[in-house]
């Protein structure tokens, strides 16, 4: 459904993809043009270089500029930058080329940051499905709200497209280009020292698993995860005092989890060995049996 206010009177929300002309950037503008919010432009940053794919001055009834025609193949920093510097809205968004959005995805996300009443970002869950799946099966749901920044220090659970994010934190925040991979976790972090994440409680995105967006702690190369790892902590090192803490927290609630988890298992087994041992369990075998073969 549409949104019924006039188009003037909505804010702009850009959304900048980072593009390498593959043949699933397709599938991604289409999921643009569906958007039910009726005030976008998208920012197409040629990340390739040279000559990318006209993909013509509409997306949709939105507008399309392509950025970095003709120009130095980018890399995944550096293009979001140049998509920064292009874009023109009073939100931002990104989505990767071989990502889609559900048609609510901005306008329920907006609606979330117009009703906070201190700088924030609003983002949704993003299901994971394996690209070519004719069931469309998925694999996982990235959703969950965020109580800290120790919490994304600990890892990065919010895909790049989940987030909309007001301009106004630009002004703490910019893609770090000396970073190879991982440059969203960063700048997530980034914007965590400065405005308050607000999960939507909707999946409203999907990730699709089995491309070559790059490094990710499931990839093959795990010596380059480490190196990633590595240099995104050496970056975040300078940890409060309270971040070390949250940290810490962090590690002996999931301790804790595991060892309930661990003890209810362990109490499920000795009372299913329990019944198991009675005399009545012994006496209906036979029944059961039966009613096995009959099956």
């Amino acid at each position: 459904m549409q949104s019924s206010e006039p188009q003037a009177s909505l804010p702009l929300v850009s959304v900048i993809i980072r593009s390498m002309d593959r043949a699933v950037l397709g599938e991604a503008l289409v999921s643009l043009a569906q958007q039910s919010f009726d005030n976008v432009e998208v920012v197409l940053v040629n990340a390739k270089g040279g000559q990318h794919r006209d993909p013509g001055a509409n997306c949709g009834r939105f507008p399309l500029r392509l950025v970095n025609q003709g120009g130095p193949p980018l890399s995944r920093p550096q293009a979001a930058n140049a998509g920064l510097d292009a874009a023109l809205g009073e939100y931002l968004a990104f989505l990767d080329d071989d990502d889609t959005l559900d048609p609510e995805h901005l306008s329920a996300l907006l609606k979330v940051l117009q009703a906070q009443t201190e700088l924030s970002v609003a983002y949704a869950g993003v299901r994971c499905m394996e690209r070519g799946d004719s069931e469309q099966k998925i694999s996982r749901i990235f959703g969950a709200p965020l109580y800290s920044t120790a919490q994304l220090l600990a890892g990065n659970f919010i895909p790049i497209h989940a987030p909309l994010f007001p301009r106004q934190l630009l002004q703490y925040a910019r893609y770090d280009e000396t970073l190879e991979t991982y440059e969203d976790w960063d700048f997530w972090l980034q914007l965590a020292q400065h405005a308050k994440f607000v999960y939507s409680n909707q999946v409203t995105a999907t990730y699709f698993t089995g491309g070559t967006s790059g490094v990710s702690p499931q990839a093959p190369d795990m010596e380059a995860v480490r190196r990633a790892t590595r240099a995104l902590f050496a970056k975040w090192m300078r940890l409060t005092p309270d971040d070390f803490k949250g940290i810490c927290d962090l590690y002996h609630s999931a301790s804790a989890e595991v060892q309930k988890n661990q003890a209810e298992i362990a109490l499920l087994q000795a009372q299913l060995q329990e019944i198991r041992s009675s005399t009545s369990w012994r006496i209906t075998a036979p029944l059961r049996w039966l009613k096995t073969r009959l099956k």
